[in-house]
């Protein structure tokens, strides 16, 4: 399956979308741990009480529903690919992209910090790597050879 009108293949459309998702999941617990803690340690007025239950329910069910987003985009990729690869990587898989797009977010928010971009751009190699083991492919840490790969591949299914 390829897209024709695009320079990057679907796989790395869906891949971005996943990766994400798994970060909008982070940003939202970040949110949602602050919410609680300011009901925990009474920084919200008795009036406000049931608006802050209110949002952190809302948090919850979002984190869920952002969850089973980035799962169904994680098991669509995995299927695309003949369903063949590690899935025990699964979880590293995950947790890479969210490290990976934390740190350059980090270097993003930095005066762009040359060791924050080489953090992220390290994190993003072995991203690449659990994700070619994920999806059974040819194992590298190469972003422009991974590109190369899933075009190929996804030209020939």
């Amino acid at each position: 399956m390829t897209n024709k009108h695009a320079t990057d293949g679907i796989a790395e459309d869906i891949i971005r979308s996943f990766v994400q998702m798994a970060v909008v999941e982070m940003h939202t617990k970040t949110l949602l741990e602050k919410r609680v803690s300011e009901l925990e340690n009474g920084r919200i007025e008795e009036g406000n009480i049931e608006k802050q239950l209110e949002s952190i329910n809302t948090l919850e069910r979002n984190i869920h529903k952002f969850a089973a987003l980035r799962r169904e985009d994680m098991f669509y990729l995995y299927e695309m690919y003949g369903g063949v690869g590690d899935k025990e990587q699964w979880c590293s898989v995950k947790h890479l992209a969210i490290a990976m797009m934390c740190a350059f977010e980090a270097w993003q928010a930095s005066e762009h910090d040359s060791y924050l971009l080489s953090v992220a751009l390290k994190k993003n190699q072995h991203f690449i790597k659990a994700l070619s083991a994920f999806l059974g492919i040819e194992t590298t840490s190469c972003a422009a050879c991974f590109a190369e790969i899933l075009k190929i591949r996804g030209e020939r299914q």
